[in-house]
């Protein structure tokens, strides 16, 4: 199965009950994790510039650009996803049955991996199901290499 097959499988018709804004950005899916390092939204500027203007303390947050990402992602909250597309240059992008488009894109600087569907939100070299570690290059399948089958740790 191609990647952008394996991806459409995964994820249309799920939508995620959790997410995280920290570093990164992960969805928790019933059974497996999508983080990325990044999220866009063409509706980003709006959010940002109606809250930041409306709420104060918004303009004095450390991270101002987070607060359209996570408003995106709560108002993506449990609703399904309808379509995903991969660009050429692996970035995913998503449609949600509210209208919402969201993109994990592949241009994020310095880092060495762009997004990645694990089991568990763990670092996608330790485990995946399917990674974008570089620009155009998706890898699928990783396995775990940090817990032997008896669930103790390798030495």
């Amino acid at each position: 199965m191609q990647a952008a097959e394996q991806l459409r499988a995964l994820l249309i018709g799920k939508d995620y009950a959790s997410f995280s804004v920290a570093t990164s950005f992960g969805l928790g899916f019933d059974g497996f994790e999508l983080a990325s390092q990044d999220v866009l939204c063409p509706d980003e500027d709006v959010i940002n510039g109606a809250f930041v203007n409306s709420y104060a303390p918004a303009a004095k947050t450390g991270v101002p650009e987070l607060i359209g990402k996570s408003a995106i992602l709560a108002a993506c909250l449990g609703a399904t996803i309808s379509d995903v597309q991969v660009s050429p240059d692996a970035s995913v992008i998503l449609w949600f049955a509210n209208g919402v488009q969201l993109t994990l894109p592949t241009n994020t600087p310095i880092v060495d991996w762009h997004w990645a569907i694990t089991e568990d939100g763990r670092d996608p070299y330790m485990g995946c199901i399917i990674a974008c570690f570089a620009p155009g290059e998706i890898q699928g399948s990783i396995a775990n290499k940090l817990f032997k089958a008896d669930g103790f740790a390798a030495a």
